[in-house]
């Protein structure tokens, strides 16, 4: 099963996802990876409601996300996976996931957090997830929708220079 996008998203299923990134990696399957969406019926529901019938669509929590996708159970289809924080990639990761790049599409202001992207707002935490992806060797991809250009966050976060 191959992992067509792997995408940190604080809105996780929306516009963006569901007709621009949908357009150019022609999924079969969207996986909203999320604990809190997976244990609520309502947000579960309206997530859903976002993506349209012809595309298979999943909500799992963590840990049914890792055991689906090391089990392979979604077998030979494109998969867009979505999560919410980078920790939850370092998670997946830190599971036996094998993830290469990580797509970095909207992480949105909330106090506390700074800005180092027109899109991407980051705290101390997300700094740390961040760098352990980076010192694993994945490529970290800050961009919203296609047709803009990528935001390299390992440099905006300055790790080449240390």
């Amino acid at each position: 099963m191959p992992l067509v996008q792997v995408r940190i998203d604080d809105r996780l299923i929306h516009g963006q996802v569901v007709v621009g990134w949908r357009r150019v990696l022609r999924p079969q399957r969207i996986v909203l990876c999320s604990d809190e969406v997976a244990n609520s019926e309502w947000q579960r529901t309206i997530y859903l409601s976002a993506v349209t019938n012809d595309i298979e669509s999943s909500v799992l929590t963590l840990q049914e996300t890792i055991d689906a996708l090391k089990s392979n159970r979604f077998k030979d289809e494109r998969v867009l996976l979505l999560v919410d924080t980078p920790k939850s990639i370092v998670e997946l990761v830190n599971a036996g996931v094998d993830i290469k790049e990580v797509n970095v599409g909207g992480m949105h202001f909330r106090p506390g957090k700074n800005q180092i992207a027109p899109f991407i707002f980051v705290d101390e935490e997300d700094i740390r997830n961040f760098r352990i992806l980076f010192e694993k060797g994945i490529r970290l991809d800050g961009r919203d929708v296609p047709t803009r250009s990528p935001v390299d966050i390992a440099n905006a976060l300055n790790f080449y220079d240390e």
